[in-house]
C-alpha cells in the first residue's frame, strides 16, 4: 500500500472523524469566542472611555459654567496637562472660529455652531501622518459655542487587541494538539485494525495457525482479538475434527472396499449372463466408491503434510510436455488439440509430482466440460506457465461454458458437483488442487479466459520459494 494509500485510509478511520468534527466544533466555539470578546473589550473601552469623557465635561461645567467659549478657552490653555494621555479638547465661537485645539480636530468635526449636544467618534492625523481616533462629546455653550472633549482610544485599542489574538493563538494550538492526538490514536488504532485483519487474512488463505496479537492493555482491541482468537481456535478443532473423522473412514473402508471390489470381479466369471451386466455395473460403483476414498486421503495427506514430497527446481516447460504426452490419446479420443504456451528456462520450485497431479486435475476437468453437448469439438486447450508479478501462473486454459463468478469459491470445496448430483465425478478434483497448491505456498484461482471459457491457474509466488530454498540452503550448511 503506497503513501497516498496510507493517508487516504487513515483520513477515513472513524477515529480520525470524530476527532476532526470534535476539532471543527471546537474552532467554531473559539472563533465565536475571539469575536465575541474582541466585542466585549471594544464595549468596555468605549464604556470606560465615556465615563472619563463625562467627568471631564462635569469638571469643566463646575469651573466654567460653560457660560462662555472665550473664557473656557482661556481656562484650557492655562491647563497644562489637557493635551497629555491623548486626551482631545476643542472649543469654537458662536462664529465658528477656532479658540482652542487641534484644527485637525475641527475640520474631522463637521461641526458650525450652534452644535447639539452629540456623541462623536472621528479620526483625524497629524503632521507625521500618524492616526488618533476621537471617541468625545460635543457641547453646545450659553453663548452658541462648542465645546469638545475626546479621547484617543486608538493606542489603548491597540494594546488590547493583543487579548484576544493570544486567546486566539492558544485555541488554535489547542485544536491543532487536538487533531495530532487524533491522528495518533488513529493510527494507532488503524495499525492494530491492520493486524487483526492480517491474522483473518491469513487464516482465509490457510495459515491455521494465524493468531492475532493482544497485549496486556485489556482494552476494547485485545477484548476483540482474544475472541477472534478463541473462535480461530475453535474452528480449527472442528476442522481437525472433520478431517480425521473423513480420513479415519476412508482409511477404515478402504480394506472392506478392496474385498468387495475382489469378490465381484469374481463373481463376474461364475454368474450367468443375464445377471453379469449388473455384477459389472455394481463393481463400477465400487471402484468409483475406492477412487472417492483415495482422493479423499490423498487431500488429507497433501493439506497435513504428510505425503511424500520432495521440492527442487525444474523446467515448467518439460513439466508440461510430460503432461501433454501422458494425456495425448485422451485429448486426440476427444477430438481437441492440446498447445503448450511458455517461456524456454522458465523454472519451478516444487515437488514435481504433486503439481504434475494438480494440472493433471485441471486438464481432465477441462477436457470433460469444454466437450459437454459437443461444444468442444476441435477445440484447443492450453497448457501455460506464465510470468505474473513476482510469480508465475501455472495451470490450463479452455473456452468451455467455464464457471460463474459467484460459484468459484465453492468450486474448490470437498464433494461440490456444480453441475449438480447428475454430473459426474466426486467433486474432490479442485479441492485436491487446492490442497497442492498451499503446500506449495500458492493459490489456485479460477478466472475468465477471454472471450469465453476457464482459466485454472495456480499462482506460484517466488518469494515463497525463496524462503524455502533459503530455509535448505541454511540447513544444508549447518
Amino acid at each position: 500500500m503506497s503513501w497516498a494509500e496510507r493517508v487516504a485510509h487513515l483520513l477515513e478511520t472513524s477515529t480520525f472523524r470524530h476527532a476532526s468534527m470534535v476539532a471543527f466544533i471546537f474552532l467554531l466555539v473559539a472563533v465565536g469566542t475571539v469575536l465575541l470578546s474582541a466585542h466585549q473589550i471594544d464595549a468596555l473601552l468605549h464604556s470606560h472611555v465615556r465615563d472619563m469623557v463625562l467627568a471631564d465635561v462635569r469638571t469643566q461645567e463646575r469651573s466654567h459654567h460653560f457660560s462662555d467659549a472665550q473664557s473656557m478657552a482661556v481656562a484650557l490653555a492655562r491647563d497644562d496637562s489637557r493635551e497629555r494621555e491623548g486626551s482631545k479638547s476643542l472649543v469654537v465661537s458662536p462664529a465658528g472660529t477656532l479658540l482652542f485645539g487641534d484644527p485637525q480636530v475641527r475640520t474631522a468635526l463637521q461641526c458650525e455652531p450652534p452644535c447639539a449636544l452629540q456623541w462623536r467618534n472621528v479620526t483625524v492625523s497629524d503632521t507625521s501622518a500618524r492616526l488618533a481616533q476621537l471617541f468625545g462629546v460635543q457641547v453646545p455653550l450659553a453663548d452658541g459655542g462648542v465645546f469638545f472633549s475626546g479621547y484617543d482610544i486608538l493606542p489603548m485599542r491597540e494594546r488590547l487587541r493583543v487579548i484576544p489574538l493570544v486567546a486566539g493563538a492558544g485555541l488554535f494550538a489547542v485544536l491543532l494538539s487536538s487533531l495530532a492526538i487524533g491522528l495518533y490514536t488513529s493510527v494507532r488504532s488503524m495499525r492494530r485494525v491492520d493486524r487483526i485483519r492480517s491474522a483473518l487474512r491469513r487464516y482465509v488463505t490457510g495459515e491455521r495457525d494465524a493468531v492475532v496479537p493482544c497485549g496486556r492493555d485489556g482494552d476494547e482491541f485485545d477484548l476483540l482479538g482474544q475472541d477472534i482468537n478463541h473462535v480461530l481456535h475453535r474452528a480449527n478443532r472442528l476442522m481437525e475434527e472433520v478431517k480425521s473423522v473423513s480420513s479415519h473412514l476412508a482409511h477404515e473402508l478402504r480394506t472392506p472396499l478392496t474385498r468387495l471390489h475382489n469378490r465381484l470381479e469374481t463373481l463376474t466369471e461364475k454368474v450367468d449372463p443375464q445377471m453379469r451386466d449388473d455384477v459389472v455395473g455394481a463393481l463400477e460403483e465400487a471402484e468409483r466408491i475406492q477412487r472417492m476414498f483415495r482422493a479423499v486421503l490423498r487431500i488429507g495427506e497433501v493439506e497435513a503434510g504428510r505425503c511424500e514430497h520432495a521440492f527442487e527446481w525444474f523446467e515448467a516447460r518439460t513439466l508440461l510436455e510430460d503432461l501433454a504426452e501422458y494425456y495425448a490419446p485422451l485429448v486426440a479420443l476427444s477430438d481437441m488439440e492440446l498447445r503448450i504456451e511458455t517461456e524456454p528456462g522458465r523454472e519451478l520450485y516444487g515437488d514435481r509430482a504433486l503439481l504434475f497431479q494438480a494440472l493433471s486435475n485441471l486438464l481432465e476437468n477441462a477436457i470433460k466440460y469444454a466437450r459437454k453437448d459437443g461444444a468442444g469439438k476441435g477445440e484447443t486447450l492450453v497448457l501455460l506457465a506464465r510470468r505474473r508479478g513476482d510469480g508465475i501462473a501455472l495451470g490450463v486454459a479452455d473456452h468451455g461454458p467455464g464457471i460463474p463468478p459467484a460459484l468459484r469459491g465453492q468450486a474448490v470445496e470437498r464433494f461440490r458437483r456444480l453441475g449438480g448430483t447428475t454430473q459426474s465425478g466426486s467433486g474432490l478434483g479442485l479441492a485436491l488442487v487446492n490442497a497442492i497448491a498451499r503446500l506449495h505456498g500458492a493459490r489456485l484461482s479460477l478466472e475468465e479466459n477471454e472471450p469465453h471459457g476457464l482459466l485454472a491457474v495456480l499462482l506460484l509466488d517466488r518469494r515463497h520459494w525463496n524462503a524455502k530454498t533459503g530455509l535448505k540452503d541454511a540447513l544444508t550448511t549447518s
